[in-house]
């Protein structure tokens, strides 16, 4: 009797698990995709940010590349983990390049904390088998 109300326990959290994939991933896939579409803008925001940085602008437009293609494979659940590493490398850089040029820790966190759910995003969920 137990077991059986814990496997049903476990179906419905699978569910929810799946939900809200989903979710992160449609909230994700559009903030990298407009992001990354911005950053073909020459003289747009992030053109000044990357030449603060001392970034050339063809790294500025590869960033934009990257962003926009993860944005798209995270939601497609075949190619979602190579756009979670893809995006999660992206945001490595983005949180060294934010420390070494003297960013406030929110800001890194928020960065570290987009990094660790594309990573989780795109490992731990594919092993549980709540990807598809």
């Amino acid at each position: 009797m137990l077991q059986k109300q814990f496997e049903i326990l476990r179906s419905k959290l699978t569910n929810i698990q799946f939900i809200l994939l989903w979710l992160m991933c449609a909230y994700y896939a559009q903030s990298f995709i407009r992001n990354g579409v911005r950053k073909f803008d020459i003289d747009g925001f992030w053109s000044n940010a990357f030449e603060r940085w001392g970034y050339p602008t063809w790294f500025m437009v590869l960033i934009g590349v990257f962003e926009t293609f993860g944005g798209i494979a995270i939601l497609i659940p075949k190619i979602r983990p190579y756009g979670g590493i893809v995006l999660s490398v992206v945001m490595l850089g983005a949180l060294i390049t934010r420390l070494i040029h003297g960013v406030g820790w929110g800001d890194a966190t928020y960065i570290a904390f987009f990094m660790i759910s594309m990573l989780y995003m795109t490992t731990y969920l594919k092993k549980a088998g709540i990807t598809s």
